[in-house]
């Protein structure tokens, strides 16, 4: 077993699997499971960096919190538009990679029945 470059993509893959996992580039005949295992696992794996996206803009939006309540001195005053702005962006953020999140579960699912 010896790894070599994927033709599509580029990438080291090894020699004997049938489908790049990088960019699915098809080598030599694939048969239905194979491919169904693939788009599970291509699934599985969007899944995960979405909730890890998810985590990342849940620590952004606390960290404008944190600015806006630093800039507003204990809420006592009108902080500056950039603390706003920031949490408004991370809130827009959020929700369009909750909706993705939503719709990749909805496609694993599907593709597991």
């Amino acid at each position: 077993m010896a790894l070599i470059d994927c033709p599509g993509c580029g990438k080291r893959v090894s020699d004997v699997t049938r489908i790049c996992p990088h960019c699915g580039l098809h080598r030599g005949e694939v048969s239905d499971e194979q491919m169904h295992e693939f788009q599970r696992r291509r699934l599985r794996d969007r899944v995960y960096h979405l909730k890890m996206a998810s985590y990342a803009i849940m620590t952004l939006f606390l960290a404008a919190f944190g600015w806006y309540w630093w800039e507003s001195g204990d809420f006592q005053q009108a902080p500056s538009a950039g603390p706003m702005g920031l949490i408004v962006l991370a809130a827009i953020a959020y929700l369009v990679n909750r909706f993705l999140l939503f719709r990749a579960r909805r496609q694993m699912r599907r593709l597991m029945s």
